[in-house]
């Protein structure tokens, strides 16, 4: 099930702490129970498809991009020195000309768009501690 408002998911996800434990598995803080995480699970497939779940309810029950999956990623491309993008559809991510990658909780084909652009420096909103 694919999110219908991406944009607002992704600004949600900016204010969530993520940690992570490593490059493919990441503990978010949750939405609704600010004392509770959620786990994110991270598998980089073939073709620039990122493979991504989390435990929270809209997941279980088959949504793909979650706000915690957002934070999730965007944490690791910060440490990378990336920014990300979310997109709903193929042509809106494409004519951003950035890298692209295809964002799929493995039930069907209705995952969502990521550009990866160069993260610009001195424009970080907040800092993320990482779990040691």
């Amino acid at each position: 099930m694919k999110p219908k408002n991406i944009k607002r998911l992704q600004e949600r996800g900016k204010d969530l702490r993520a940690y992570i434990l490593n490059p493919n598995l990441v503990v978010v803080e949750s939405v609704s129970h600010p004392l509770a995480n959620h786990v994110v699970t991270v598998k980089y497939l073939r073709d620039d498809r990122i493979y991504a779940r989390c435990t929270c309810p809209w997941a279980i029950n088959g949504g793909v991009a979650c706000s915690h999956v957002i934070a999730a990623l965007e944490h690791l491309a910060e440490v990378r020195g990336r920014k990300l993008s979310f997109w709903t559809n193929q042509a809106d991510a494409q004519r951003q000309k950035h890298r692209l990658f295809y964002l799929t909780g493995g039930q069907r084909d209705d995952g969502i768009w990521i550009t990866s652009r160069p993260a610009r420096c001195g424009k970080r909103r907040h800092v993320i501690d990482e779990a040691a």
